[in-house]
């Protein structure tokens, strides 16, 4: 018995093993499919910046890429794309042996969207703490769909009255400039704008006053 379960207990081990190392060379593959990405990026974006495909008889990026390396338009935009993110923002990854973790650039939109997001000035400390919480997350590869898109529910009345505001002051000014335009009309915007401002204001920190007229009427 104790000769059997020492048998059954080496077989386990051999098992577990080889699910180990099955796993590191997994690891190792994806990095170097990773590093693979943005060589290739980097090719395209030489053709593309040094209009080599012009010399090719090509009109375009799009028409080198189908007709020459059989590529599809999605694909082609997004192999810059993530190629000119990445220069601009992670150029470590660049490097010749990256160390760490590189994201699969395949759904590296979620932390695009995040890195973009923290440039924003209008975002209050609480929010820029969490979205820094969800890029540390998203460039360990722990990110899930469901964080980001909570936070995204939870700011998106913000991000839409933050929408409007723009738009009703981008309006203001052109109406600025049209001559003849009634000064009261300017007013009612400017007036407009005023309450946009606050109760983004309001949003931003969390708290939601819509519909309080009526509560106390």
């Amino acid at each position: 018995m104790a000769k059997r379960k020492a048998v059954q207990k080496s077989d386990k081990q051999k098992i577990v093993q080889e699910a180990l190392q099955v796993t590191w060379v997994l690891k190792g593959q994806l990095k170097n499919a990773r590093m693979s990405y943005l060589r290739i990026g980097s090719m395209l974006v030489k053709v593309r910046d040094e209009k080599l495909f012009t010399e090719l008889g090509h009109v375009d990026m799009e028409d080198y890429a189908a007709k020459r390396l059989k590529l599809g338009r999605s694909s082609l935009y997004q192999y810059l794309k993530v190629y000119d993110w990445v220069k601009k923002s992670h150029v470590e990854w660049l490097k010749a042996k990256p160390k760490g973790f590189i994201p699969d650039f395949s759904d590296t939109g979620d932390l695009m969207w995040i890195e973009e997001k923290l440039k924003s000035a209008d975002l209050n400390p609480e929010d820029r703490k969490e979205l820094e919480s969800l890029r540390k997350k998203a460039l360990t590869g722990e990110l899930r769909q469901s964080e980001l898109a909570g936070w995204r529910k939870k700011g998106k009345k913000a991000e839409t009255l933050h929408a409007y505001l723009n738009q009703f002051r981008s309006f203001r000014t052109r109406c600025a400039r049209i001559v003849g335009m009634p000064p009261e009309v300017i007013k009612c915007l400017d007036e407009a704008i005023e309450l946009l401002g606050n109760q983004h204001q309001v949003a931003q920190c969390g708290f939601d006053l819509s519909g309080a007229d009526e509560k106390f009427v």
